[in-house]
């Protein structure tokens, strides 16, 4: 015979546990089941409290672009939202805006005096950019010039010299010996060697280039003490030709000279030595670097490309948080692929279809800074978030 017991409330406690149990596992099938426009992954010192506790934004104290060229165009939506939101101003505390070519253009336009304004002066003057077959090295440094120009005025470029909140990193490199020529014959021969050299080892790029970072703010930026380059200090004088060195690819655009407070040389862009992300940024007190990429795979250099098993040194990604498109964004773009230099040449006769495709990817990429930022305040991230 059934016996009825008295309610001791274990079976109330049971329906507790099992309502959870459901509510949790619907979260996690919501979560599975959203689309991947965005996606996050983190460095050992930091995934465990970002997947505790969020992301606080206070804890940044880093924020890094990759080079790459016409594919910084997927990142206009995510920088906007910084801007518009200043996400990254924290009161008195200062963050370190770094990057090679692109990136470090992006950085230099969301430190200017209208951040919104200078960005997208470059941005349109970059997509804008037409080329052809009878382009030079010259002309393509004068349009270069141009895109510098458009959005580094006077103003600007004392604001970003006295910026409240903002310490700048702008990379580049002095070539050495032939890869410093400007006859395409001898830099292209040795520019060959140098990638050869750099498949056995990275180390020996030293030989070909030396790494040039040009820094900004009160004091220097934690990472130079142990920063195997040169650092210099960007003046009024400066900052142009260095936002023009970092953008200067060999072969392609000629190379920089005269850049004050810098030794005498060539000046050449940034991402041949620190294309991606190639430098340990932040000090080791918990801080973070907040990096918002075009892939998931990280390229230490631009010789590394090629080089699939070529990743970053041990202890770079330690206290990285990496933020980028996932396939279902992807999927969304213009032939479903990212913006590329190629297109230049694919769209010579038409350049206003590569502009309208550009344009279309920087629509289209107002999503992913919505979507950081709804993951950032509801606390999703803390189960979007994956090992770097």
């Amino acid at each position: 015979m059934h016996k009825y017991l008295p309610d001791t409330g274990e079976k109330s406690n049971e329906k507790k546990q099992l309502r959870i149990i459901e509510l949790a596992w619907k979260g996690t099938v919501l979560l599975t089941a959203m689309k991947k426009y965005i996606e996050f992954k983190a460095g050992s010192e930091i995934l465990t409290r970002l997947r505790d506790e969020g992301l606080d934004s206070r804890l940044i104290s880093v924020f890094t672009g990759p080079a790459g060229g016409p594919k910084w165009f997927v990142s206009v939506g995510f920088d906007t939202m910084l801007m518009k939101t200043d996400f990254l101003c924290h009161g008195n505390g200062r963050v370190l805006l770094a990057g090679s070519s692109a990136g470090a253009w992006r950085c230099l336009a969301m430190a200017c005096k209208d951040p919104l304004l200078a960005y997208e002066n470059l941005r349109i003057a970059y997509s804008r950019n037409i080329f052809t077959a009878e382009d030079t090295p010259v002309t393509v440094s004068e349009a270069l010039a141009r895109n510098v120009e458009s959005f580094l005025s006077d103003d600007n470029v004392d604001h970003i010299l006295n910026h409240p909140h903002y310490d700048l990193a702008v990379h580049a490199v002095r070539a050495l010996g032939l890869t410093a020529s400007e006859n395409k014959r001898l830099q292209g021969g040795a520019i060959l060697v140098a990638a050869l050299a750099n498949a056995f080892t990275p180390k020996n790029m030293r030989l070909f280039f030396e790494r040039v970072v040009f820094v900004s703010g009160p004091e220097l930026p934690d990472f130079v003490h142990a920063f195997k380059g040169r650092a210099i200090r960007m003046n009024e004088e400066n900052v142009r030709k260095a936002a023009l060195a970092t953008g200067s690819l060999p072969y392609i655009v000629k190379g920089v000279t005269d850049i004050a407070g810098a030794p005498p040389g060539i000046y050449r862009d940034g991402g041949i030595t620190d294309y991606q992300l190639n430098q340990d940024y932040c000090p080791r007190d918990g801080s973070i670097t907040l990096f918002f990429h075009y892939q998931e795979r990280i390229v230490p250099g631009w010789f590394d490309k090629l080089l699939t098993w070529r990743v970053p040194q041990s202890g770079i990604l330690d206290r990285v948080l990496q933020v980028f498109p996932g396939p279902d964004f992807l999927k969304r773009l213009p032939d479903g692929r990212l913006p590329d230099r190629e297109d230049f040449r694919i769209f010579v006769n038409d350049p206003k279809e590569r502009i309208r495709r550009w344009d279309k990817v920087s629509e289209l990429s107002e999503i992913l800074g919505q979507e950081f930022g709804e993951a950032v305040t509801s606390g999703n991230i803390r189960h979007l978030v994956r090992p770097l």
